[in-house]
């Protein structure tokens, strides 16, 4: 089996880079260390040390083994919510650069088994920590059907939420991802820009999660963590997160508590979009803090 450290492709990493280069005498965090892909291009750049941190535990081991006989870098299992305690761990106090790159990882969207795809069947498993929280199943074979429609609207801006729900509810209960696929398209009448389970899928990996709070969360965290003239750098994937990360970088410059970098969102170029049509959706920004009061 190939190694998909080696295959996956880091969203936007030449900008990360750039961005964070003014910090990498120091400390930096890669918050979402997933493959290691960013870290890995943090380390090239001459990265003093880097602390990859990871909430997924099959993440946590693979960059474990990725980076066991580098000295500058160090594996934490741990949300991205936890900053402070994890950096007390590694005996350190403060950080000049953090990375968060929100969403789900190439490694949980490419194993039918985490259940996070529409394209392969597996468990409607959905945590990107598989051993704490309940599963997605439980919010599909359980959430009642208002309920549901508002979840799908709310976390998907799924147009068809009610139809969607309605036919959820009806062919319950759901098996595996493809089976609650399968429900989802048959809501649909005629062809759809894209497919037909992405934003519904979208909106219940959200809610197993509770990823927008921990969105907010981390961005506290994250400029709790940062020194004096400390960036950080965020990729979101969907208007939701997006928008979170503009608001609080907002509310944060009017404080006057630093300044924003990015004051439209950075974009993947053409050419990265073909190499890696993932990074379609991705939109970075960036923050440089003033320090603490």
């Amino acid at each position: 089996m190939s190694d998909p450290s080696k295959l996956h492709e880091p969203v936007l990493v030449k900008t990360v880079v750039e961005t964070l280069a003014p910090c990498l005498h120091e400390v930096v965090v890669d918050g979402t260390a997933g493959l290691g892909g960013h870290t890995k291009a943090l380390v090239t750049a001459g990265a003093h040390r880097v602390i990859a941190v990871d909430i997924d535990p099959d993440a946590v081991q693979r960059l474990s083994d990725r980076f066991k006989s580098n000295p500058r870098v160090s594996v934490a299992h741990a949300s991205y919510t936890e900053l402070s305690a994890t950096l007390a761990t590694h005996q350190v106090n403060h950080a000049k650069g953090v990375l968060l790159d929100l969403g789900v990882s190439s490694l949980q969207l490419d194993q039918a088994s985490r259940g996070f795809s529409f394209r392969l069947d597996g468990p409607i498993d959905m945590r990107f920590n598989a051993t704490s929280g309940r599963p997605a199943a439980d919010l599909v074979n359980r959430l009642p059907e208002p309920a549901m429609e508002d979840l799908i609207r709310e976390f998907g801006d799924e147009r068809r939420a009610r139809a969607v729900a309605r036919r959820i509810v009806s062919d319950r209960p759901h098996r595996s991802t493809m089976d609650l696929a399968a429900s989802i398209s048959a809501a649909f009448t005629g062809r759809t820009r894209i497919n037909s389970a992405t934003r519904t899928f979208q909106a219940l990996r959200i809610a197993t999660n509770d990823e927008l709070q921990a969105i907010e969360a981390g961005l506290s965290a994250a400029s709790t963590v940062l020194s004096a003239g400390g960036r950080l750098v965020v990729i979101a994937f969907h208007s939701l997160e997006d928008r979170i990360v503009k608001n609080k970088f907002r509310d944060w410059a009017r404080a006057g508590t630093g300044q924003i970098l990015t004051p439209r969102p950075i974009k993947a170029e053409i050419s990265e979009v073909r190499k890696n049509p993932r990074a379609r959706s991705a939109r970075l920004r960036a923050f440089e803090m003033l320090g603490h009061s």
